[in-house]
């Protein structure tokens, strides 16, 4: 039999020998309950193996007693600290709630995804909202098996994702949507967006220490230092040049600057600018249009000009020049016209009668 192991416990699990096998012994007040752990050699191994199995029946119990809401919560303060931004998760959550709050965490299966998906489409919400509120969903119960309070992920059904928008704006356009601002830093903002090709938030936090008029460029670059004890990541940006259109309304405004915010408005910089900019489009009658179409505008607009794409890349702030091709520089078709005639020129060669890549006339 060897050794008689020494006392050890882990909460009201104790650990016993029974004819050289490791068994855990515990009372709940009412009767006492005794569970073979396996074949042990050793103290350590039979130790091993008791705390290996309390680990399991606490995930058991966690699963059994926690809710997909006090799962979410949990994930939330864990992102936050990791420097991620919270409203993303509460504008997701606030839409969950409803449906999975009191919801136990073992209970999520592919229709009630479907079900919950459903609901939201009768109600107007896009698919591409459906999709991004169950990947958050997804993502909280992986966290959570991750962290093991799930033994298991159940599966998180989540409707295919939407194409990224396409809408890319005519020169005449966005004269129409600048004609359109009524208020002087809404104007300004989609004259620097257009010009520049810049996030909305990398141009609401534009300082005039950034902006070099003898140089003519536009440092888009945030100073800020990011704290090495968060996953927080920063959106690359550049340093752009400066166009006349972007020149003049920087002059214009830095005469009558209050802030050292390029952007301000009443006396004090701007945080968002999307309402200002959606009644705008409004009132140019321009659907399907929001703060990042000009974004998208801009590199469509310079892949169609002709300019390499490592270079739009670089305008931009793209490290990858990949991340332009695939998602923001999508050519008009009209600046395809080329490749079409291309194609129409194969085939007319190649009719009969005509003279083909490899065909001859023969001399009379």
């Amino acid at each position: 039999m060897g050794r008689k192991w020494r006392k050890y416990a882990v909460g009201k699990y104790r650990l016993q020998q029974l004819k050289g096998q490791a068994v855990v012994v515990w009372d709940d007040g009412q009767t006492r309950h005794r569970r073979r752990l396996g074949n042990a050699n050793t103290e350590v191994e039979a130790k091993a193996l008791l705390d290996a199995w309390a680990r399991r029946v606490a995930i058991v119990r966690a699963e059994a007693a926690q809710t997909i809401g006090d799962l979410f919560r949990a994930y939330e303060a864990d992102r936050i600290a990791d420097g991620k931004q919270a409203a993303n998760f509460r504008d997701s959550w606030r839409a969950l709630a409803p449906r999975f709050d009191a919801l136990p965490a073992d209970a999520i299966t592919a229709d009630v995804c479907r079900d919950y998906a459903r609901a939201r489409l009768a109600a107007g919400v896009s698919q591409g909202t459906i999709w991004t509120e169950l990947t958050r969903l997804r993502s909280c119960i992986n966290w959570a098996t991750k962290r093991g309070l799930m033994p298991r992920a159940p599966y998180v059904w989540i409707p295919t994702k939407p194409r990224s928008r396409q809408r890319v704006l005519t020169p005449a356009e966005v004269i129409t949507l600048i004609d359109a601002c009524v208020m002087p830093h809404t104007r300004l903002f989609v004259l620097l967006a257009i010009t520049t090709g810049a996030r909305s938030g990398a141009l609401v936090s534009l300082t005039w220490d950034r902006v070099d008029f003898e140089a003519a460029t536009i440092d888009l670059r945030e100073p800020e230092i990011v704290d090495p004890l968060t996953k927080r990541v920063r959106k690359s940006r550049a340093i752009v040049p400066m166009t006349a259109e972007a020149r003049a309304a920087l002059l214009d405004a830095k005469a009558g600057a209050l802030t050292d915010y390029v952007i301000e408005w009443d006396g004090a910089p701007i945080k968002k600018v999307r309402k200002a900019f959606m009644a705008a489009a409004a009132r140019a009658g321009l659907a399907d249009v929001t703060p990042h179409t000009l974004r998208h505008t801009a590199a469509s607009w310079l892949a169609s000009g002709g300019v390499e794409m490592e270079r739009i890349a670089r305008h931009l702030g793209h490290r990858d020049p990949a991340t332009t091709r695939n998602v923001y520089a999508k050519p008009d078709v009209n600046s395809m016209r080329d490749a079409a005639d291309v194609i129409d020129m194969q085939l007319r060669r190649s009719a009969p009668g005509s003279v083909g890549p490899k065909q001859t006339r023969k001399r009379s």
